[in-house]
């Protein structure tokens, strides 16, 4: 769908240009549309600036985009989410897949003009393996694991305690300039005043840093970096302009206050799809929306029936979901590894709903109504087996959407004997009080684990982090434990690919949660900014990946039409 609504927007966008060009010949006008560099892309970003250190933040998109724009890494992603050079010309892989040397570019330098080293990289490396290092936890556990040498001025070698296939993602975090953050303590990081200047090696270059109040919108102003080491961008500044409500942000789109706004909500999507203004640029992230039951549960051990967890998903209708309520801005979920992930077992079927399979489910696994019941079914019947109700609670997020698709779920189930009850949470206690305890009976939450395209699912269904790791549901499956065990350690994609396709044909046999839906990113920009791709993207910061590309269109009267 999403292919189909961008090729129709190409054709309008593309009837549009032919039609001013009639007209301009009808006036005897010989009009030149061109890429020229030069001009300002204003975009409008909904939210605000937190932390402006890239070694911070985890998911905060305003923040990741100002690190996409202005920092380097040693390596970045190319357009199909692969490693490539950036601040390293080169790199080489020992055959155990254990020692990774890298060779960094020559005649490097910040945006400020000192050179940019080595040293730097190291400096970088040495805050994240600190003991107090305050950003997230995941990459501060991996870092403290690898051994860091430098050969000489221009080699760097890391060492692995295990191999690990997908290390080279992990190569791509900002470097940060030493002689900026020099003597500082990691745990000091957050209020270190150079995060209010921030000085990369990224395209493009802090010019102007306006922080909001409360009662105003911040603004950052960024130029391109004359030293950067890549392809020049065409354009030649960007703003970024911060709004506390998508409202607030497409009225500035609809007003040319700005070319540009991304992460829309599907009421804001549904506002833009016939405006002939903008185009519209979709991609899929990777991130699954699905209900985890706690298999860890004493009191809930039908949770561990599979017969039970199959006739949970069959009796859910997810389509009904996705088409009313996200106006078909989402896939529906097959398996944990989304489409278009290299990983992705393209050849699985997806769950229909069809509750009279559910109903027959639950009653091979032997819930039934109780003999009372039999006979006088009301609205409210709920099955039984060995004197236990089928009945738990349904914890899910206070937003709009989830609270709805939770509703949905309950009311589904329940006509399936199956009582279930909605309560909602704060999503900013959710984590640290419900998941990372485990105090929960189910739970609906948006399981984004990846921060590069590898779609390693080690944390998520591994048995080792059934206790304190983020096998939340307690899971509990050798067999699928050791195919993600040996996709992580081996080097060969195809080897990877294979181990991954086993994975996700027994995990969707087993049905140990259910997976409802990917979301859909959605960018909307004026028809005059061109060049904009949309490739798979990771996060939403990845729009940018082809930043060097994009253009503002220019049209020139470059003469008269003469017969």
């Amino acid at each position: 769908m999403n292919k189909i609504r961008t090729q129709i927007a190409i054709a309008i966008a593309g009837l549009g240009l032919i039609g001013f060009l009639l007209y301009t010949q009808s006036l005897g006008l010989l009009v030149s549309v061109s890429p020229a560099p030069g001009g300002t892309y204003v975009e409008g970003v909904i939210g605000e600036l937190r932390e402006l250190n890239p070694l911070l933040f985890s998911y905060h998109g305003p923040d990741r985009d100002i690190a996409k724009l202005v920092y380097a890494g040693m390596l970045k992603f190319d357009g199909s989410g692969q490693p490539i050079p950036d601040l390293a010309e080169s790199w080489a892989v020992t055959a155990d897949g254990l020692s990774y040397t890298f060779v960094i570019r020559s005649g490097l330098r910040w945006h400020d003009g000192v050179p940019l080293s080595l040293d730097d990289v190291i400096f970088t490396i040495g805050l994240m393996q600190s003991l107090d290092y305050p950003g997230p936890a995941d990459t501060g556990e991996l870092w403290r694991q690898i051994a860091v040498a430098k050969l000489n001025n221009s080699t760097l070698k890391l060492t692995l305690p295990e191999a690990y296939a997908p290390f080279l993602d992990h190569v791509t975090f900002p470097v940060l300039p030493a002689h900026m953050f020099s003597g500082v303590r990691s745990a000091d990081l957050k209020l270190h005043p150079a995060n209010l200047n921030p000085v990369g090696s990224g395209p493009f270059k802090v010019e102007n840093l306006s922080l909001g109040d409360g009662n105003s919108n911040s603004e950052v102003m960024l130029t391109t970096n004359p030293f950067y080491h890549g392809d020049t961008p065409m354009l030649s500044a960007i703003k970024l302009k911060y709004y506390f409500d998508e409202s607030s942000a497409i009225e500035a789109l609809k007003q040319n206050e700005v070319m540009g706004v991304g992460g829309l909500s599907q009421i804001g999507i549904v506002s833009m799809l016939n405006n002939v203004n903008f185009d519209i640029h979709s991609s899929l992230l990777p991130e699954t929306k699905m209900i985890l039951l706690n298999q860890q549960n004493e009191s809930l051990k039908f949770f561990r029936e599979k017969k039970v967890r199959l006739a949970l998903l069959l009796g859910l209708n997810r389509k009904f979901f996705v088409n009313e309520f996200l106006s078909g801005q989402a896939v529906l979920a097959s398996s944990p590894i989304p489409p278009g992930n290299w990983a992705h077992h393209d050849s699985l079927t997806n769950a229909e709903y069809d509750p009279n399979n559910a109903a027959n489910l639950l009653s091979e696994s032997g819930w039934s109504l109780p003999e009372t019941d039999v006979g006088d079914i009301t609205d409210n019947f709920v099955l039984q087996k060995d004197g236990q109700d089928l009945e738990f609670k349904l914890l899910v997020p206070n937003d709009d959407l989830s609270v709805v698709l939770g509703q949905i779920a309950v009311d589904d189930w329940g006509l399936l004997g199956i009582n279930a009850l909605l309560q909602t949470v704060n999503p900013d206690v959710l984590k640290e009080e419900h998941l990372d305890t485990r105090e929960f009976q189910a739970i609906m939450i948006d399981v984004s684990l990846q921060r590069t395209p590898d779609p390693d699912p080690y944390p998520f269904w591994h048995q080792t982090e059934i206790e304190s790791g983020q096998n939340y549901s307690g899971y509990d499956n050798r067999i699928i434990s050791e195919y993600i065990e040996q996709a992580r350690t081996t080097p060969s994609i195809s080897t990877r690919s294979s181990l991954y396709h086993m994975f996700q044909k027994r995990f969707v046999d087993d049905t140990p949660a259910l997976l409802v839906y990917h979301p859909v990113y959605t960018y909307v920009t004026n028809k005059v900014v061109h060049g904009v791709q949309m490739g798979p993207i990771v996060e939403p910061s990845d729009r940018f990946n082809g930043i060097s590309d994009w253009y503002i269109v220019i049209r020139r009267v470059v003469g008269r039409l003469t017969n």
